[in-house]
């Protein structure tokens, strides 16, 4: 038997093809260390819009079992998560998220639930609103390949649904297929081919039943080399993304990215990150 993934996770290879390995419009670093006491320091710096954005991660485990997470933007938010997993059952986790901006003495608090086991992962997140808390349950099943889930989401202060969605799907080693409904009237579907182990290649299409609206996204990753990896992006509006990660050393990564409009050839955006792991 094989644990399912959350619900969230439901095509991840697919969308990482689409998400990472681009940086457009910035200038990114981001480096990442860990001590001899396992505690993992992660400061980012990121010029965009002719603005610098910076932020400060830490996470350690100071007991076997529970993990402390700090993490500290240059917005002057500070967010901190304190999380339990295997701690009281094997396959539960919980996570205490509470966010805190001293500027504007602005508070929140959120209690996130997960329970995984063999063919079935459930997750469970409550913000501590005391006018009324807003609740998102999630649960995914999975056998032979067959995968289903679905998310609910209702404010209890509203007494409305904030969330609906459905999905189905399946996956076996190389290639992934899942389908989202959400509140019956939006579609989302993906698909993921990996090649081989140099290449993969993914789709993505979305389309409205309330304005009849379709959109679709092809996606390309291939590794050229040991140090070396390509990847490419187009919309059904011909806006592509090309990008080019290297290796420069053991310890760092560089990513030159360039989008454009393909029907016009202008509109040139680049963007360049760097990612340090010491």
């Amino acid at each position: 038997m094989v644990v399912p993934p959350t619900f969230s996770d439901l095509g991840k290879v697919a969308k990482d093809v689409f998400s990472k390995g681009f940086s457009i419009g910035t200038t990114k670093l981001n480096v990442k260390s860990k001590t001899t006491s396992n505690v993992s320091l992660n400061p980012t710096f990121e010029v965009k819009n002719d603005q610098l954005i910076t932020s400060f991660e830490t996470s350690g485990s100071p007991i076997d079992g529970v993990t402390l997470k700090e993490k500290w933007t240059s917005d002057n938010v500070i967010k901190t998560n304190v999380v339990a997993e295997d701690l009281f059952a094997k396959g539960l986790k919980l996570d205490l998220e509470v966010v805190v901006n001293p500027a504007s003495s602005k508070k929140a608090a959120t209690m996130k639930t997960g329970y995984k086991t063999d063919c079935f992962n459930g997750t469970l997140d409550a913000d501590l609103n005391l006018a009324g808390p807003t609740f998102v349950a999630t649960a995914v099943t999975a056998y032979n390949g067959a995968q289903g889930g679905a998310e609910v989401g209702f404010d209890t202060e509203k007494s409305k649904m904030t969330k609906n969605t459905l999905a189905l799907g399946y996956a076996v080693n190389d290639l992934t297929i899942v389908g989202f409904l959400r509140d019956l009237s939006v579609f989302d579907g993906y698909v993921h081919h990996k090649v081989n182990d140099k290449t993969q290649v993914a789709a993505h299409i979305n389309w409205n039943n309330q304005n009849h609206a379709a959109a679709f996204n092809f996606g390309v990753k291939h590794q050229l080399d040991n140090v070396t990896s390509v990847a490419a992006k187009i919309d059904g509006a011909g806006k592509t993304t090309l990008s080019c990660t290297h290796k420069v050393k053991s310890w760092l990564d560089v990513t030159l990215s360039s989008q454009l409009n393909a029907k016009s050839l202008n509109g040139v955006t680049n963007g360049l990150s760097f990612e340090v792991n010491l």
